[in-house]
C-alpha cells in the first residue's frame, strides 16, 4: 500500500492551552519552555499547506452526575470530577482559537476518549483505516499521558508513528524532556520538532 499520512491532534483545548484554562497553571512552565502554542499553530499550518487531514481527538466532556454509578474510575477521571475540567458548554472545553478543524482540508472529528489513549473506546482507528492512512504524525496534550498513550496504541495497531516533540507540553519541563529524550525514541518510529518535520517534508518533494 502506498504511504499515506494523517496528523493526529490530541486535546488542543482551552483548559490545557489558554491562560484561563483550569489545567494551564500546572502546564505553564512546560508550555512556555517549548513554545507549545506557537508550535501547535505551525503543526496545523503544515497540515493545511500540504493538504494533510488532521484527526481531532478530544477528551470526553464532563457533565454533572456522569460518574455517579461508576466503580472503576481512573485517577484522571477523579481529578476531572473534582475540578469539572472539560465541562460541557464551557470555554475550557473548546478548541484553542486558531487550531480549529477545517472540513475542506479533510479534517475529521474523532469520538471522544475517556482516558488517555485517543484510540481506546473511540473510532480513531476506524476513521484512519477508512482513508487508508498508514503514517500518523502526533501532537497535542499532554506529553506524558494522552499524547504518549495514543502514540503507543498507534504502534500496536501497525501505524508508522511520529511524535512532534515541541508541539506538546508536560506537567513539568523535566517530564516532557525525559519523554522526548528517553521514552519516545524507544517506542515510535520518529521523534521530531515541527521545524525538523517541515524541513524533511519539503526536501522530500
Amino acid at each position: 500500500m502506498q504511504e499515506k499520512t494523517a496528523f493526529v491532534l490530541i486535546d488542543p483545548l482551552n483548559d490545557f492551552l489558554h491562560s484561563e484554562g483550569k489545567v494551564y497553571p500546572a502546564l505553564k512552565a512546560s508550555i512556555e519552555a517549548t513554545d507549545t502554542v506557537d508550535n501547535l499553530q505551525k503543526f496545523v499550518e503544515a497540515a493545511r499547506s500540504r493538504h494533510i487531514p488532521i484527526f481531532y481527538c478530544q477528551h470526553q466532556l464532563y457533565e454533572e452526575g456522569q460518574f455517579d454509578d461508576w466503580h472503576h474510575m481512573s485517577k484522571s477521571q477523579l481529578r476531572i470530577q473534582q475540578s469539572n475540567t472539560f465541562a460541557a458548554g464551557s470555554f475550557g472545553a473548546e478548541i484553542y482559537k486558531g487550531l480549529e478543524p477545517d472540513r475542506s482540508n479533510g479534517d475529521a472529528i474523532v469520538s471522544r476518549h475517556w482516558n488517555s489513549s485517543s484510540f481506546g473506546n473511540t473510532d480513531l482507528d476506524y476513521q484512519l483505516r477508512q482513508r487508508d492512512i498508514t503514517h500518523v504524525v502526533c501532537a497535542g496534550m499532554v506529553a506524558n499521558t494522552c499524547l504518549e498513550a495514543t502514540a503507543r496504541y498507534a504502534v500496536e495497531l501497525g501505524y508508522h508513528v511520529t511524535i512532534i516533540s515541541d508541539a506538546t507540553a508536560g506537567f513539568s519541563v523535566e517530564l516532557r524532556d525525559v519523554a522526548e529524550k528517553v521514552i519516545w525514541p524507544t517506542i515510535v518510529d520518529e521523534v521530531s520538532t515541527i521545524d525538523q518535520w517541515t524541513e524533511k517534508s519539503n526536501s522530500a518533494k
